[in-house]
């Protein structure tokens, strides 16, 4: 009998990968288990060193101030549009109480 382990692999947010490894092992002939085993075998086998934390992580995003000053300009164009549109709009209904 063999000794059966299992590995539960969430894969949260990540469909697009799912799929990816499904069309790859179809295309070798093997079902995703297979192809998902052999690629850990290869992977574990082939990694001299450990695999550290960092090499794990992705790469951060840019930071939120960067794109501050390019929102702000974006914003106040948009803010000064819907104003005066809105102040317009009062003026016009003064204009109309005052007759």
């Amino acid at each position: 009998m063999t000794d059966r382990v299992q590995l539960n692999l969430r894969l949260d947010g990540r469909r697009d990968l799912l799929e990816t490894i499904k069309e790859v092992a179809a295309a070798q002939g093997l079902s995703v288990n297979a192809w998902v085993v052999r690629t850990l075998e290869t992977a574990a086998n082939s990694s001299a060193t450990p695999i550290t934390k960092s090499e794990l992580l992705p790469e951060p995003m840019p930071a939120i101030r960067d794109i501050e000053p390019v929102l702000d300009i974006s914003l106040d164009g948009k803010l000064d549009t819907l104003l005066a549109a809105k102040f317009a709009g009062i003026e016009e209904r003064l204009g109309k109480l005052s007759a």
